[in-house]
C-alpha cells in the first residue's frame, strides 16, 4: 500500500463501521486498518499527555504535552505544544502527513523566533527524542505493518489475532497482538535481521472514551539498554471542531509573539 492510499484509508476511518471479523481470510491489511480505527486515527482530536523517556547513562526526559489534530487537504496535520519539566518555554510543531509526500515537521525555532521545516521524515524516523517512532504512535500509517501474514494464538483461555510483517527498516519483522474484540493492539514486539527481540510496546491502562474502549498509556522499552519511553494521555476528546486558522503557521506564529496560547485546547466549537 502506498502512503497516499494509506493516508486516504485512515481519513475514512472515522465514519466506518466495524471492518471484519476474526475469520483467517483477514489480511494484515485489514487488521492494521482495523487496529487505525479503533484507535480512532482518523478523528480530529484535542488532548493533553505526559511524556516520560527513561534513558540509562543519560538525563531523562520529562515533559508535557498539548495535542490538536485535524484532516487537512486529504492529509492529516498534528500540532503539539511540548514543555520539559521545569521549563518555562516550550517547543511547537507541527507535523504534515500528506497523501503521496514525505511527511514534513514544522517547528518554532526559539532563537531565530521564526519556522523551520523538517522535510523527508520517515515514520521509522524518532519523535521528539524518545523511543517513540512516528509510526510507533500512530502519527504515521505503519504502511509497512501491513504486508505479511496473520494468525491467531490462544493464550490464557483468550484469542488473539497476530499480524507478523515482512522485513522492514532493520526490523526482520514486526509482530503485533491485536484483541480481535476491540480491534486495539495489545504489544507490539520488534526483532532486529538476527532474528532477536530489540523493542517491545504495549498499550495500557484501557478506559473508555464516548463509549469506546481506547489505551490511555503507551509504553515502549529498549530491550538491550533498558531504556524506556511512556507517554500517558491526560484528557482526549475526539470528534473536536477545530477552528482551520488554528493550524495555520502564521496565526500560530501571532499567537506565540503575543503570548497567547499557541495550541489552544478551547478551540473547540
Amino acid at each position: 500500500m502506498t502512503r497516499g492510499v494509506a493516508v486516504a484509508a485512515l481519513l475514512a476511518l472515522a465514519a466506518a463501521g466495524p471492518s471484519l471479523g476474526e475469520g483467517p481470510e483477514a489480511s494484515a491489511d485489514q487488521w492494521v486498518t482495523r487496529m487505525a480505527e479503533a484507535l480512532r486515527v482518523g478523528a480530529s482530536l484535542a488532548a493533553t499527555a505526559h511524556v516520560e523517556a527513561r534513558r540509562p547513562g543519560d538525563d531523562d526526559l520529562s515533559f508535557d504535552m498539548q495535542v490538536l489534530r485535524d484532516a487537512h487537504g486529504g492529509g492529516m496535520r498534528t500540532l503539539f505544544e511540548m514543555r520539559e519539566k521545569g521549563d518555562s518555554g516550550s517547543a511547537v510543531s507541527e507535523l504534515l502527513v500528506m497523501p503521496g509526500e514525505p511527511l514534513t515537521n514544522w517547528y518554532w525555532d526559539l532563537r531565530k523566533r521564526r519556522w523551520l521545516s523538517v522535510k523527508g521524515l520517515l515514520p521509522t524516523d524518532p519523535f521528539a527524542d524518545t523511543l517513540f517512532r512516528y509510526e510507533d504512535l500512530w502519527l504515521a500509517d505503519p504502511a509497512a505493518r501491513r504486508q505479511g501474514s496473520v494468525r491467531f494464538v490462544e493464550e490464557d483461555g483468550r484469542r488473539f489475532a497476530e499480524i507478523e510483517s515482512l522485513p522492514y527498516h532493520y526490523y526482520q519483522r514486526v509482530v503485533t497482538r491485536i484483541d480481535p474484540e476491540t480491534g486495539l493492539p495489545l504489544h507490539v514486539r520488534f526483532y532486529d535481521t538476527t532474528g532477536t527481540p530489540i523493542r517491545e510496546q504495549r498499550y495500557e491502562s484501557v478506559t473508555v472514551i464516548d463509549g469506546k474502549p481506547f489505551p490511555t498509556v503507551v509504553r515502549l522499552k529498549d530491550l538491550v539498554s533498558g531504556a524506556e519511553s511512556v507517554l500517558t494521555w491526560k484528557t482526549v476528546r475526539f470528534g473536536a471542531s477545530i477552528p482551520e486558522n488554528t493550524f495555520d503557521l502564521s496565526a500560530i506564529d501571532d499567537r506565540i509573539r503575543k503570548g497567547v496560547e499557541p495550541v489552544p485546547l478551547g478551540a473547540d466549537r
